[in-house]
C-alpha cells in the first residue's frame, strides 16, 4: 500500500500539469473559433449588411429556439399540406393528374406536326402549334372557358384568335370569319368562328397551346382522334 501511494503521489503532479495544459489548449482553441466567426462575419458586412443581420438572426434563432411539439409540429404539418395542394395544382394544369386532356378544337387529321418542319426547297421553319384538316364541320371550338384577347388579322393567313384562360393561352388560327370580339368572356365549347384564309381558301385549323410564354406540344394536352 505504501508503494502504491508513493508511486500515486509521485506521478500527480505530472497529471495536474497535463490536465491544465489541456484546460488551456481547450480554451484556445475556443477562442481561435471565436475569432474565425468574428472574422467572417465582418468580411459578410463588408460586402452586405442585410446579408450579415439575415446570419446573425439565423444563428441567434438557432441558439434560443426551443422547439415545440405543438406549435412547430402544427407548422410542419401545414406547410406539408401546402406543398401537397401545389403539387396536386401543377399535376392538374398539366393534365398528369389522371391523364384526362381536353377536347379537341375541332375533330379531323394532324397534317403538320409542332415544332420543326422541314420544306420540299430545303428550307425549315419552327411550328408553334399544330395544323388540322376538319374531319367535317368548318367552326372551331374554344376546348376551355376563357377570355379573348386579341384578334388579330394576318391577311393572307387569315384572322388568329387569342384566348387566356386560367392556365394557359390558345391561338386559333386561318380564319376567314370571327364570331368573338376581344374582351368577351366565353366558355367550353364556344364557337371561335368559319375556317378559310384569303390566300388560298384552304379549311384548315391552326391550333397553339402557350404555357408561361412558351409554345407547347398541343398533343400532350388535347385528345385527337385522328392522325395522319
Amino acid at each position: 500500500m505504501m508503494e502504491r501511494k508513493r508511486y500515486t503521489n509521485r506521478y500527480k503532479g505530472v497529471k495536474v500539469f497535463l490536465s491544465k495544459r489541456l484546460h488551456y489548449k481547450r480554451q484556445i482553441n475556443k477562442i481561435l473559433y471565436v475569432l474565425i466567426i468574428l472574422v467572417f462575419l465582418l468580411l459578410l458586412k463588408r460586402l452586405n449588411n442585410s446579408l450579415t443581420s439575415n446570419i446573425i438572426q439565423i444563428i441567434d434563432r438557432g441558439i434560443n429556439h426551443e422547439f415545440s411539439f405543438k406549435k412547430d409540429g402544427k407548422k410542419i404539418l401545414d406547410y406539408s399540406k401546402g406543398l401537397l395542394k401545389l403539387s396536386e395544382k401543377t399535376l392538374e394544369v398539366l393534365n398528369i393528374k389522371n391523364e384526362s386532356k381536353y377536347m379537341p378544337p375541332i375533330e379531323g387529321a394532324i397534317y403538320s406536326p409542332f415544332g420543326q418542319v422541314k420544306h420540299l426547297d430545303g428550307s425549315t421553319t419552327f411550328n408553334n402549334g399544330i395544323d388540322i384538316i376538319p374531319k367535317e364541320g368548318k367552326e372551331p371550338v374554344a376546348i376551355e372557358k376563357g377570355l379573348v384577347t386579341k384578334i388579330e388579322d394576318r391577311k393572307t393567313k387569315g384572322y388568329f384568335v387569342t384566348i387566356q384562360h386560367e392556365n394557359m393561352t390558345t391561338v386559333y388560327g386561318y380564319l376567314i370569319k370571327v364570331y368573338l370580339s376581344e374582351g368577351e368572356e366565353i366558355l367550353s365549347g364556344a364557337k371561335i368562328g368559319t375556317l378559310g384564309t384569303n390566300k388560298d381558301g384552304n379549311k384548315y385549323l391552326h391550333f397553339e397551346i402557350w404555357l408561361d410564354g412558351v409554345p407547347v406540344n398541343p398533343l400532350e394536352y388535347v385528345k385527337f382522334n385522328r392522325k395522319l
